[in-house]
């Protein structure tokens, strides 16, 4: 059985993958509205499980985009908590923009917290990671880990090809490459879906995140998978949603 512990770490790994649940949800017009949504997931590793909620919403000129994660059953008997995250977001000439972002890991001992703000002064990245503080250059194009999925929806949309992206996590920039694999299908607790595969990694890591995004769902993730050295480690899988023009499941 895996240990509490471990099951504990995946949790902050399946967090990871929901920093860019909504990547490939396009629409029409770069300078359209983004889609919002909520949506709950069950994730699971091995006997052990817990829930995460995603959820975009717009704000006049600005859009907030949060995640959360509590561990379930046996994993919380020695461990309760929360990992949550938000950021705000905006569109400049068409393209995405992070204002700033927001986390706090309750799971962790001690509770883990991050903030940063981005482009604020011009040209860095400030804030504070693990208690330590955050003064780095700022990328072009660079994105924070939710962010970034508004990014990779202007490049989706534009027919712009998805290789890689720079984001910025646990104080530093990592590049990410991705492979975008069409005609998957997967059951979930919310029905059978026909879906569009994502798959993307960091440098040479063996540690691969994979969502299967739903075209009926407006390409929402339904199953976020994340395996290591081939292995299938967790699974989190669509439970109920609320899209606009779409049927709320229950």
């Amino acid at each position: 059985m895996p240990s509490n512990a471990r099951f504990l770490r995946q949790l902050r790994i399946t967090a990871t993958a929901a920093a860019f649940v909504a990547l490939v949800v396009p629409y029409a017009d770069a300078h359209a509205d983004m889609p919002v949504f909520e949506a709950s997931y069950e994730v699971h590793y091995g006997i052990l499980h817990g829930t995460m909620t995603l959820e975009l919403e717009r704000q006049a000129a600005e859009y907030t985009y949060r995640t959360s994660l509590r561990p379930r059953g046996i994993a919380s008997w020695l461990r309760r908590g929360e990992i949550e995250e938000t950021s705000r977001l905006v569109s400049v000439d068409g393209q995405i923009r992070p204002v700033d972002y927001i986390s706090m890991d309750t799971i962790a001992r001690p509770t883990r917290r991050a903030n940063y703000i981005f482009d604020q002064p011009i040209g860095r990245v400030t804030g504070e990671y693990k208690s330590q503080r955050v003064d780095v250059p700022m990328r072009a194009d660079g994105q924070n880990r939710i962010s970034a999925q508004v990014a990779i929806i202007r490049a989706l949309q534009s027919s712009t090809e998805l290789d890689e992206f720079a984001v910025f996590d646990r104080g530093r920039w990592r590049d990410f490459q991705f492979e975008v694999l069409r005609g998957q299908s997967v059951d979930t607790p919310s029905g059978h879906f026909d879906t569009v595969e994502v798959r993307y990694t960091s440098g040479d890591s063996q540690k691969i995140w994979s969502l299967h995004c739903a075209e009926t769902l407006n390409y929402l993730p339904v199953v976020i998978l994340f395996s290591e050295d081939g292995k299938v480690k967790s699974r989190a899988e669509l439970t109920k949603f609320r899209i606009p023009d779409k049927v709320p499941s229950n």
